[in-house]
């Protein structure tokens, strides 16, 4: 399998980002939804005592995640449960950390034919009411469009909102680590950095938005290759801060919700 088949080639106990993982940074570093993938790969790696999935996964960035090196992804169970696990996952290049994040998984238990158990309190379904993927228009023609969305993911946006929200379908195109499976972590993990910016029109000469981070909260894994997001970005220019959100849903309805913090920074008039 040739690099541009999967995001990681594994290197020993490391792994190493090939092409499909670039993002939009200046530095050059990786996406932020492909470095959730790697997150969601090794995580299902640590052994539960009962059978658990993510629940919440929160993510920082600290600096730059390199494409092409090694990378190393340490996990340290921090809390075992029965009923609750929560892991600490630590990404390296070399001896620079570059990533921090912090999993929790709860037990597994399938209580639908029990009586008495309360109902959601909404059955509508977001992405039920977008048009197909194939109807929206993707990114992977722009001039500007990173790796990650031109080869290692595929992201479907409408133009304008829908009924006053924005909206986006955004699937991985290829295997998380070359020779393995997409393990389900990693396609609910990767959607929560889809988040970033949702909806904004940012001009790149008068300013930057950059998300430090990724906080998202999921009731199953998702369904199918495809994932709706539905939601907004904020902005409180009074303190250059700003935060987008969003709902996830798929053919089987909504499943989690996903949020980033924005750093809003103008830059010099030339």
């Amino acid at each position: 399998m040739s690099e541009a088949e999967a995001l990681y080639i594994p290197d020993g106990d490391a792994f190493v980002g090939t092409a499909c993982t670039k993002g939009a940074w200046a530095h050059g570093g990786q996406a932020g939804g492909a470095v959730l993938a790697l997150l969601g790969h090794v995580l299902e790696d640590v052994p539960t005592l009962t059978p658990m999935s993510l629940t919440r996964l929160t993510i920082d960035i600290v600096r730059p995640v390199p494409v092409g090196e090694r990378l190393n992804v340490t996990t340290d169970v921090i809390r075992e449960g029965k009923k609750i696990q929560v892991v600490d996952l630590t990404l390296t290049a070399g001896d620079t950390v570059t990533t921090r994040a912090r999993a929790l998984r709860i037990r597994d238990s399938d209580v639908g034919s029990l009586a008495g158990m309360p109902a959601s309190t909404s059955n509508l379904n977001p992405s039920a009411d977008l048009p197909p993927p194939v109807e929206l228009s993707g990114v992977e023609h722009l001039r500007s469009v990173p790796g990650f969305l031109a080869h290692g993911a595929e992201l479907r946006r409408t133009l304008e909102p829908i009924d006053g929200i924005h909206a986006i379908w955004c699937r991985l195109r290829v295997p998380v680590v070359a020779g393995e499976p997409t393990r389900v972590t990693s396609r609910a993990a990767f959607p929560l950095d889809m988040v970033n910016m949702m909806g904004v029109r940012l001009d790149p000469r008068r300013a930057s938005s950059i998300n430090p981070d990724v906080t998202g909260h999921l009731s199953r894994g998702p369904v199918g290759e495809w994932v709706a997001l539905t939601g907004h970005t904020y902005y409180s220019h009074d303190v250059a801060h700003g935060v987008s959100m969003a709902v996830m849903s798929d053919a089987a309805g909504v499943f989690g919700v996903t949020s980033t913090s924005q750093i809003l920074e103008p830059l010099p008039k030339n």
